[in-house]
């Protein structure tokens, strides 16, 4: 499943060329299942996992009006684990205008900005997919654990499947 939209942000990301190998819901394995396979936002799964709120750190990013690309990690803000590495598109216009400023200081993860606001929306996946883990080795810690990392190719989505955002979602082992 190609994620052209992406295609930019992919080239100049960790991820760069790796192939994402896709696979069926159903053989995605815990606890990423759990994590992964819904249709609510990340920020708000993971922090019921790990039992923290969720901080954003933006390691690239791109503005090319209406279109806000960036490369990102979430973390569990009280004890700093690293908790997801994501490749997002943010389509601006799609935001009433008051909460693009909160969005361009990449300072909040934007499911943290979507459930504060009130606006209605959720998340659509669109596929699961693995990567080999020592393509992130610079963002995720090198564990004997897994050779492979599991993520999501998601949308957030509001009312009528307006598409607030393309992510995709990746999780440490």
């Amino acid at each position: 499943m190609p994620v052209p939209s992406l295609a930019p942000l992919l080239a100049t990301s960790h991820l760069g060329t790796v192939p994402l190998s896709w696979i069926p819901a159903n053989e995605v394995p815990q606890p990423y299942q759990k994590l992964l396979v819904h249709d609510h936002d990340m920020t708000s799964e993971l922090a019921a996992f790990h039992g923290d709120s969720i901080s954003l750190t933006v390691l690239h990013s791109q503005l090319n009006d209406p279109i806000y690309l960036r490369e990102v990690t979430l973390h569990a803000t009280t004890t700093g684990k690293l908790v997801e590495y994501g490749l997002i598109e943010i389509l601006l216009d799609s935001f009433p205008p008051e909460l693009r400023p909160r969005i361009l200081a990449g300072d909040t993860p934007l499911g943290a900005i979507l459930t504060t606001s009130g606006l209605p929306f959720r998340s659509q996946p669109q596929g699961y997919f693995t990567v080999p883990a020592q393509v992130l080795d610079s963002i995720f810690p090198h564990s004997s654990s897994g050779k492979i990392l599991f993520g999501r190719y998601n949308y957030l989505v509001g009312k009528n499947a307006h598409i607030f955002a393309r992510i995709l979602e990746i999780l440490p082992h």
